[in-house]
């Protein structure tokens, strides 16, 4: 059991191999990594719900990291996200307005973010990290069926 207080992406992508290499699991993972400013995110699918990790901070240690998703939302954005945020303390959600390029508001689209951030300091194990990422990625099953709605609903 190795315990972290911060995190190198090599030791980040380490507790994401364990959970590609686990077979109850469908995990895939990408580093995307810009080298021009330095910003790192990774791309992340679990059975079918994507979502993105993003180390916080100055590399090449990070102290904690941000775990994002993003949904069309099917009903209004601002009560959704408030059922979203009354059931759920482990992550927030909140509307958020993509406006169109020609600056018609009327094609401007909603989308929800639902966030959740990951501290390290004063030191978590790799076992809480792959715990955290599981949790997350059940959470964002019940977030998508609640912002996009059920299959039988869009039928």
């Amino acid at each position: 059991m190795k315990i972290l207080s911060i995190v190198t992406l090599d030791e980040l992508t380490d507790v994401l191999q364990n959970l590609v290499e686990n077979d109850d699991l469908e995990f895939e993972y990408e580093v995307d990594e810009n080298t021009e400013t330095g910003h790192i995110s990774i791309q992340c699918k679990m059975f079918d719900s994507e979502f993105s990790i993003i180390p916080l901070g100055v590399g090449p240690f990070y102290e904690d990291f941000l775990l994002t998703a993003y949904f069309d939302a099917c009903l209004d954005p601002n009560l959704l996200c408030t059922d979203f945020n009354t059931r759920h303390s482990f992550a927030s959600a909140a509307p958020f307005t993509i406006e169109s390029e020609d600056g018609n508001d009327e094609e401007d689209s909603q989308i929800i973010e639902v966030e959740r951030l990951v501290i390290l300091a004063g030191g978590v194990t790799d076992e809480h990290l792959e715990a955290t990422i599981r949790l997350w990625s059940g959470m964002l099953i019940f977030a998508e069926e609640l912002f996009e709605g059920t299959p039988a609903d869009s039928e």
